[in-house]
């Protein structure tokens, strides 16, 4: 009877995952948000049962097995806060807080995906995380406030670029060689990965820069600053890293400026960095070759490649059930290699379910960038969703063995308190320009609705100048304050 109840759970979790998945595509649809409420409150309701169910499952199996070092009470003790931090963070918090709640239901999810294996693969750490979790809760809704206000972010060009060399000087001058890169600073109590918000300050200067002009000179001064950081994090050894802060500046350099040139220069630029690291970089070749044969040195090199195919393969489509499974087997399970774990356990179908809702993610965060007017907000919209793209793509990619292991985790999901820290507020930045977005189309449709003719403005650079006069407006009147009507006689 507990076998039928443990399987039919796991089916269950399938099948609202999938549903919620749907729901998450399907309310991107350009219809009024009044129409998308019950489409809201119903992916609230499937969040909330997964996370009870799979928390259901996770009991049953500690009363069954008693080799399993967790207790009832305990689990359910965290899983009470856990229920009410999904709560207010999903169903209380959008009601106070001008929010996407599409994007916000989605972030709900991979929490909540996170809280399940994290609980099931290290309770201690996962316990941690969650205290991580709410002081990123708080940046999260800092930034959310402070974003949509604070105009002068667009300016600060010099000061990100600075502050990000800074953090990574000081990672490549203080830090100690972890697994063969340096990666952290290690405080005694706490370490910190200044990498993670690297990336957003990285993607602001890029952003900012780009905001100001897109001529030649913003290209080759930009394109210096970008190779002294990718260069600063080679010499760190910290290659995945620097693959993507290379992606992401190709990227949003071909979106600012529309030539496709950069595109295969960029692409040129990689396959010879590609071609150098893998002659200069020892650990490089051998991620190279494990990559291409794990079976030669499978008790060695080729093991956690090897071990994460093996759970892949033995989960199947439907998994072996949580708790079932053999993730430990897997080095670095809770952070590299957290989607091996998710497959083996809730199967092949739930994993690629996970895939489409982190590409719906991407989605949801370049709608944003489509659909806001300002030049920095559009480019930091888009830079941040490439971060967060080349990052879920360096993770499955290397879980499955599409491309070679870079040692990236999955955001939201996986271990690593750096890493949730500055997703968090990264997904506060597009909390903040999503309100913004929806400001300005809604700004368009009253423009449509006073008889305005959209034609007259070439694209978004004609209306985004308008926009901008209009923004300049605003703040002088809000400087010279309230203005004093003159008396005319003729009123009386």
């Amino acid at each position: 009877m507990t076998e039928i109840l443990l399987t039919g759970t796991k089916y269950l979790i399938i099948v609202l995952f999938a549903y919620f998945v749907y729901i998450s595509f399907r309310v991107q649809r350009d219809v009024p948000e009044e129409k998308k409420k019950s489409s809201y409150l119903l992916q609230r309701i499937f969040l909330l049962l997964i996370h009870a169910l799979a928390h259901l499952c996770i009991c049953i199996n500690i009363a069954i097995d008693p080799e399993i070092p967790l207790t009832i009470p305990k689990v359910l003790g965290f899983y009470a806060s856990q229920l009410a931090y999904l709560i207010l963070m999903s169903c209380v918090v959008p009601k106070v807080v001008a929010l996407g709640k599409g994007i916000n239901n989605v972030l709900c999810m991979f929490l909540a995906i996170g809280f399940i294996f994290q609980t099931r693969l290290d309770f201690d750490t996962s316990v941690r995380q969650f205290f991580i979790l709410l002081f990123g809760t708080v940046a999260f809704l800092i930034f959310v406030f402070f974003c949509k206000r604070a105009k002068f972010l667009r300016n600060l060009t010099w000061i990100y670029c600075i502050l990000g060399m800074a953090l990574l000087l000081l990672v490549f001058v203080l830090a100690n060689v972890t697994k063969g890169a340096k990666l952290a600073l290690d405080f005694g109590f706490f370490s910190f990965q200044p990498m993670e918000f690297v990336k957003i300050l990285f993607v602001m200067f890029v952003a900012s820069a780009f905001h100001k002009a897109n001529n030649t000179k913003t290209v080759i001064i930009t394109a210096i600053c970008a190779a002294i950081h990718v260069l600063i994090v080679v010499f760190c050894r910290d290659l995945g890293s620097a693959l993507i802060l290379a992606v992401i500046y190709v990227l949003m350099l071909y979106v600012a400026t529309k030539k496709k040139m950069y595109l295969l220069i960029g692409t040129g630029g990689f396959l010879a960095a590609a071609f150098a690291a893998y002659h200069l970089f020892s650990h490089v070749r051998v991620r190279v070759q494990v990559w291409l044969d794990p079976w030669s040195d499978i008790d060695n090199k080729g093991y956690q490649i090897a071990q994460s195919l093996f759970a892949i393969g033995t989960g199947g489509w439907l998994g072996s059930g949580i708790f079932r499974g053999a993730p430990h087997t897997i080095p670095v399970v809770s952070n590299d290699m957290i989607f091996s774990a998710i497959a083996e356990e809730m199967g092949g179908i739930f994993a690629i379910v996970l895939i489409l809702l982190c590409l719906c993610f991407i989605l949801m965060m370049l709608r944003v960038a489509i659909r806001v007017n300002n030049t920095f907000y559009k480019l930091l919209a888009f830079g941040l969703a490439t971060s967060y793209a080349v990052q879920v793509f360096l993770t499955i990619g290397g879980a499955i063995k599409f491309i070679p292991l870079t040692g990236v985790n999955l955001p939201f999901i996986s271990s690593g308190g750096s890493s949730l820290l500055a997703s968090m507020v990264f997904i506060g930045i597009i909390q903040a320009l999503y309100v913004i977005s929806e400001a300005d189309v809604e700004r368009e449709r009253e423009m449509i609705a006073e008889g305005a003719d959209l034609s007259e403005f070439d694209g978004f650079e004609l209306l985004k100048t308008f926009r901008e006069e209009e923004e300049q407006r605003e703040e002088l009147n809000e400087k010279q304050g309230p203005k004093i009507r003159q008396i005319d006689p003729h009123d009386f």
